[in-house]
């Protein structure tokens, strides 16, 4: 698929844990070439990419992908792109032991934004907020 309308999600995991994604799921437009999210894959540390794409600028992109950390919790991303609506995205950590968990949505103006998300162990967060 040639997409005119896509959403990139990176998810860039800066942590020593190993996570492994659960599912994703889409709620409009598709996975751009081999993009998608495999079951049981890890996400290595670094970048990791999947595209939600639409070969159209009026198709409704959105989608969920929930990913599993081996030390227990979950992390869920979450988007949505209506037609004639902004952008938007989100991410939660639900229990989480030694994670911590931000994102972004950035080139909101754009026919191709990134949500950004990123994986990081929370003993950095606290070292970096005691300097």
């Amino acid at each position: 698929m040639t997409a005119v309308r896509s959403l990139t999600v990176v998810v860039n995991n800066a942590s020593d844990a190993q996570i492994a994604v659960n599912y994703g799921q889409l709620t409009g437009g598709g996975w751009e070439n081999g993009t998608q999210p495999v079951p049981g894959s890890v996400i290595s540390a670094g970048s990791n990419t999947f595209v939600n794409g639409a070969e159209d600028a009026f198709t409704s992109l959105g989608g969920t992908i929930l990913l599993t950390p081996a030390s227990g919790g979950t992390i869920t991303l979450t988007w949505s792109w209506p037609r004639g609506s902004g952008v938007t995205g989100a991410t939660t950590g639900n229990s989480l032991t030694g994670l911590a968990v931000a994102s972004t949505v950035i080139n909101t103006q754009s026919m191709n934004p990134q949500m950004q998300v990123y994986i990081v162990d929370s003993n950095a967060l606290t070292a970096f907020a005691a300097k």
